[in-house]
């Protein structure tokens, strides 16, 4: 398969089409070669970025948009997986799924609804700390303390099984 390595801008061209002027860009790969030229016999292409996160992918190479700075490889596009556009990255031929696993996004939003209870719970506890608090607020905060002892006896390493608990109603 070929590649087409850190394009560059090497002439510019100003048409006139159906009375509008258009520019045309012309790209370079680091070997010299002419992009229009190279891509005339590939059947799919990937475009990666610096990283080398795929952030294009086309089985017609000829809608392929180029740029400076994003690397072409061509592929077999049969082998371009679903979805690979800005979750896979694409190094030696091989693709890489780069998206979290669901115990890794079962993780985050937990630690996030462990934030959101923090916050809430603050002013509760503080009036309760003073001993100005009202019944209201007595029974609001034991709720949030229910509510965040149930976030942290879940079990993330199941994490398609997982039912969040609901948080206390706020006034």
């Amino acid at each position: 398969m070929d590649t087409f390595i850190n394009p560059v801008i090497y002439k510019y061209e100003h048409v006139e089409i159906n009375g509008v002027m258009r520019t045309g860009l012309y790209f370079q790969d680091i070997h010299g070669r002419d992009w229009y030229e190279t891509l005339r016999d590939w059947k799919g292409a990937i475009a990666v970025d610096a990283a080398g996160i795929v952030i294009a992918c086309e089985t017609d190479v000829t809608l392929m948009g180029m740029m400076e700075g994003r690397s072409v490889y061509e592929v077999d596009s049969d082998s371009i997986p679903e979805n690979v556009i800005g979750n896979y990255t694409f190094q030696d031929g091989v693709f890489t799924d780069i998206r979290p696993d669901a115990i890794e996004l079962a993780e985050q939003k937990r630690k996030e609804l462990l934030e959101e209870a923090k916050i809430a719970m603050a002013p509760l506890q503080d009036a309760s700390d003073l001993g100005i608090e009202t019944d209201e607020e007595r029974a609001l905060l034991n709720e949030w303390k229910k509510y965040r002892v149930s976030l942290n006896r879940i079990t993330v390493s199941d994490a398609a099984k997982i039912v969040w608990p609901e948080p206390p109603a706020t006034r």
